[in-house]
């Protein structure tokens, strides 16, 4: 497994990105949101689960180079500014700076970037933003959530009725249980507004396990971007000079 810094964006020095570029490196970019969890997780669960799956699966591919870009910490959050906490941005703000952030790695020399969420709210607009770099900047660009990899693990894992990530219930309480356990405020794991299934049934071991296997899930898939032509691919086309 490499070592932590060797995949974090943030601790090379320029010299060492012309290298990584070469050897065809895909670059995650993390995105989450800074929004309430209920009563008994912090503002930042979102990021810091997307934040664990991306550095651990770069660190696991051994194979082929990946560098974790620093996080984007807000994300589209307006469903939950009437709850104290939450920080939300328009989409349009998320959109130009997807680009503006896509350009630069493009500019030293990335053909494949991943934008990974941890919020199921940027989902549309991360998928939409991809989509257009992807033909008009003419390069492998992709965007998913990380716990839609995972279909199948929703199936095994929960005990409640929720088959999917959630907010705040069973699945998100278990991960930052297995993350960062004394963060959970374990007097108030309650069903309340603002979440969507019972905190109580969380716990350490459903997170190790919705946490181990969102890394394998990813792991596969940047390792599918990595075989991946990074530009001039079939179906990608350079928007024409206006």
């Amino acid at each position: 497994m490499r070592e932590l810094n060797d995949v974090l964006w943030s601790t090379h020095t320029r010299a060492e990105f012309a290298g990584l570029a070469a050897k065809g490196a895909v670059v995650v970019v993390p995105i989450a949101s800074t929004e309430q969890h209920g009563l008994h997780l912090p503002v930042d669960t979102d990021c810091r689960t997307v934040e664990y799956v991306a550095r651990r699966a770069a660190q696991m591919a051994e194979d082929f180079p990946v560098l974790v870009a620093p996080l984007i910490p807000y994300g589209m959050s307006p469903h939950h500014l009437q709850y104290g906490g939450t920080i939300s941005l328009h989409v349009e703000t998320i959109i130009k700076l997807l680009r503006d952030i896509c350009e630069s790695l493009i500019g030293d020399g990335f053909e494949r970037i991943l934008i990974l969420s941890g919020h199921g709210g940027n989902a549309q607009t991360i998928g939409a933003a991809a989509q257009e770099m992807k033909y008009t900047l003419n390069r492998e660009i992709r965007a998913c959530c990380w716990f839609d990899l995972i279909p199948e693990t929703w199936q095994q894992v929960p005990e409640g009725p929720s088959k999917n990530i959630g907010h705040s219930g069973e699945a998100e309480t278990s991960a930052i249980m297995a993350l960062a356990p004394e963060l959970v405020r374990r007097d108030s794991l309650m069903l309340v507004e603002g979440i969507t299934d019972d905190p109580a049934r969380g716990t350490p071991a459903k997170g190790e396990r919705i946490l181990s296997d969102a890394v394998d899930a990813l792991l596969r898939l940047l390792r599918e971007m990595h075989a991946a032509p990074g530009h001039d691919a079939p179906g990608i086309e350079m928007a024409e000079e206006k």
